[in-house]
């Protein structure tokens, strides 16, 4: 029985199409094992993409709210800075004030009180911290300023205060101006926004507020109190010494009361940072969780493709050996 012959154009157009099919597979070998994902999400996944979708839309949510989350901690953390700052300026004006009051000692309660203004100044910059170009303590209106200046605070506190003729009616004038609903710090300077800013998704349904207000009465309290004893120890207002020496008391003693205050308000933003951690943790979990999963169905094996790249450029070198011998074949070679 005769072979069927085989022509030498034959021959090479069967390999030019075995090397074209080789050189596809290699290239798809090589981008699995260059990028460790399989080329063919519809095989990989049966025809039906809607399973890895949906898992790459929960992680994308999931990034967002770490990220969320991330800046959240952030900003509460450098909130606690700014209040550990007007927690300490307060402070300096507690016990030690009241002990030289006490004890009639006008000198040493004067010498305490001198550095009340630059505290004043202080808390008020406090206040108007900022994490990034957002307030912190402005409520909902991150984008300005939470008080106004304290020269100008300052500057309206006296206003009220430069004729009061005892100790009594300056500390009336100052509380009326902290604590009244339409005085003037409620009016003019308070400038965030009585709603707090935008709390922070933890979970699905689940956000937690962090924000601490501007117009916070622990916040009022410190300014009120800092805000009389520099009254006292400048004389801004129409009293004699001995009704600075009044004022001095009674803001020393509310200074005590505010320190507290404010402690108490950085243990409840101690609590939420706690909170923001966890959540931190178990939103990573879940995406580490989700990661694995997608990877499941579109990582490629590492040794299952680099095995194939191998043998697939066997494969290719076969052909281009064939392709050059096939290529110098001449019949007075086959002649002789």
């Amino acid at each position: 029985m005769k072979a069927a012959a085989v022509s030498d154009l034959s021959s090479a157009m069967r390999l030019q199409r075995v090397g074209q099919s080789t050189r596809a597979s290699i290239q798809t070998a090589g981008y699995e094992v260059a990028s460790g994902l399989k080329s063919n999400l519809i095989k990989a996944t049966g025809g039906d993409l809607s399973g890895l979708f949906a898992i790459e839309k929960t992680m994308a949510r999931l990034d967002v709210r770490l990220g969320a989350i991330s800046t959240a901690s952030a900003r509460a953390e450098a909130t606690q800075f700014n209040l550990e700052k007007i927690q300490q300026n307060v402070a300096q004006f507690g016990t030690d004030l009241i002990a030289a009051v006490n004890l009639g000692n006008q000198q040493q309660a004067f010498s305490v009180a001198s550095s009340a203004r630059g505290a004043f100044d202080s808390i008020v910059s406090a206040i108007n911290g900022r994490y990034g170009d957002q307030a912190l303590f402005a409520g909902a209106n991150v984008d300005g300023a939470a008080v106004i200046d304290a020269q100008s605070m300052y500057n309206d506190i006296i206003a009220l205060t430069a004729a009061a003729p005892d100790s009594t009616s300056v500390i009336a004038a100052v509380d009326d101006y902290f604590y009244n609903p339409v005085g003037g710090f409620a009016t003019s300077g308070f400038l965030g926004d009585g709603l707090d800013a935008a709390g922070a998704e933890i979970a699905d349904g689940q956000v937690i507020d962090y924000s601490v207000r501007g117009d916070a009465l622990a916040l009022r309290d410190a300014l009120r109190n800092v805000a009389l004893i520099a009254i006292a120890n400048n004389g801004d207002h129409a009293g004699s010494d001995l009704d600075s020496m009044n004022i001095m008391q009674a803001a020393a003693t509310g200074a005590i009361t505010t320190v507290n205050s404010v402690i108490d308000l950085r243990e409840s933003l101690g609590h939420v940072e706690e909170r923001l951690s966890q959540a931190a943790a178990f939103n990573a979990s879940q995406k580490n969780t989700f990661e694995m999963n997608r990877n499941g169905i579109i990582a490629a094996d590492p040794y299952e493709a680099a095995t194939r790249f191998q043998a697939l450029q066997g494969q290719m070198e076969a052909v281009y050996i064939m392709t050059s011998r096939l290529s110098t074949l001449k019949l007075q070679n086959y002649l002789r």
